[in-house]
C-alpha cells in the first residue's frame, strides 16, 4: 500500500515522508546558507535569478501499518458459512502479509470494549508468525466500543502511520467518528474496511421469528415480512453516516461484503489507493 500523506519511518522505503532528503523526487528549493555543499545548488536557478537556492528533495520511507481488527460479539454473526470475524482474520492477515512483503513494519491490535491483545508493529523475518498467532487466538468477546479502542490506539503509537480498522462499526456513530477524529488528528494514514455480512443488507428472512440482538440483551419477536423495508433503509442509513463520517475527515473507505473474494477486494482496493497516491 502506498500511503496517501506523508508518514514516518526510519528506513528507505516506498511511503512519501514528511523528512527531505537526497531521492530523485523533487519537493522545493530554500535559500542557500554557507554550510550547505555546493552540489546542491540549483545553478538553473542560479542563472535565471543572481540568487542562490538549494534543492529539497521528497525522502522515501518504510512506515508502521497497525491493523486494528474488531472482536466484539457482533463479529461472531455469519449467514454464510463464514462469520464477520473469520473474514475479518484473514482480511486483516492479508494486509499484514502485505505490510511485510514491502519491509513495512506491520503490527496488530484486537479489541471489542477495550484493547484485548496488542502485537508492536516490527518488521523482523519471523514476526508474521506473532500475528498469525494472535489473529487465530482472536474470539467474540463483548459489546464494540470504537472510540476509547482508537483512543489507546493513537496512544500507543507515538510516530505516524497506517491504521487498517477492520470492523462491522456497530457503534454510536458520534462516538465512532470522536475516535476517528483522534487518529486523524494524530496525522496517521487511517483506513476503515467495513464488514458486512450479506443478511445484514437483504433482511431475507421470511418467516416470524425471535431476533437478538449481539451486542445487548435485546430480543424481538417480529414478521420479516413487515418490517424488511424500515429496516434496510435504517440500515442504509447508518452505512451512509460512517461513510459520511470517514469521508469528512479524508480516511479512506470500503464496504466489504462477507461473500467477496478477498483478492478481488484488495486488488481494485489497492488499485484505487495507488491512483490517489499518483
Amino acid at each position: 500500500m502506498v500511503a496517501r500523506t506523508a508518514v514516518e519511518g526510519l528506513l528507505s522505503g516506498i511511503h512519501p515522508s514528511p523528512f527531505f532528503g537526497s531521492s530523485v523526487e523533487y519537493a522545493d528549493h530554500r535559500p542557500y546558507t554557507p554550510s550547505d555543499e555546493l552540489r546542491s545548488l540549483d545553478w538553473k536557478l542560479v542563472a535565471k535569478t543572481d540568487r542562490y537556492f538549494v534543492k529539497l528533495f521528497e525522502d522515501r520511507t518504510n512506515t508502521r501499518v497497525t491493523v486494528v481488527l474488531d472482536t466484539s460479539r457482533s463479529m461472531g454473526f455469519g449467514s454464510t458459512g463464514t462469520t464477520k470475524l473469520d473474514f475479518g482474520r484473514g482480511l486483516a492477515a492479508a494486509l499484514l502479509h502485505l505490510a511485510l512483503k514491502q519491509n513495512d513494519a506491520a503490527g496488530l491490535v484486537t479489541f471489542d470494549d477495550a484493547v484485548r491483545s496488542y502485537v508492536p508493529p516490527r518488521s523482523i523475518a519471523n514476526h508474521f508468525r506473532h500475528l498469525l498467532a494472535a489473529l487465530a487466538s482472536a474470539a467474540p468477546g463483548g459489546d464494540t466500543g470504537v472510540r476509547g479502542v482508537l483512543a489507546e490506539v493513537a496512544g500507543r503509537l507515538p510516530r505516524r502511520g497506517i491504521v487498517v480498522l477492520v470492523s462491522d462499526m456497530l457503534d454510536d456513530p458520534a462516538g465512532i467518528a470522536s475516535g476517528l477524529s483522534l487518529l486523524r488528528h494524530r496525522r496517521h494514514d487511517l483506513v476503515v474496511f467495513h464488514v458486512v455480512d450479506p443478511a445484514e443488507r437483504s433482511f431475507p428472512w421470511e418467516r416470524s421469528a425471535r431476533f437478538r440482538d449481539m451486542e445487548g440483551e435485546g430480543r424481538l419477536v417480529a414478521n420479516p415480512r413487515l418490517v424488511r423495508a424500515a429496516y434496510q433503509e435504517r440500515f442504509e442509513a447508518f452505512l451512509n453516516s460512517v461513510r459520511a463520517a470517514c469521508l469528512e475527515r479524508s480516511i479512506g473507505y470500503e464496504l466489504v461484503v462477507t461473500d467477496q473474494p478477498y483478492e478481488d477486494l484488495l486488488a481494485a482496493y489497492l488499485s484505487r489507493r495507488a491512483r490517489l497516491s499518483g
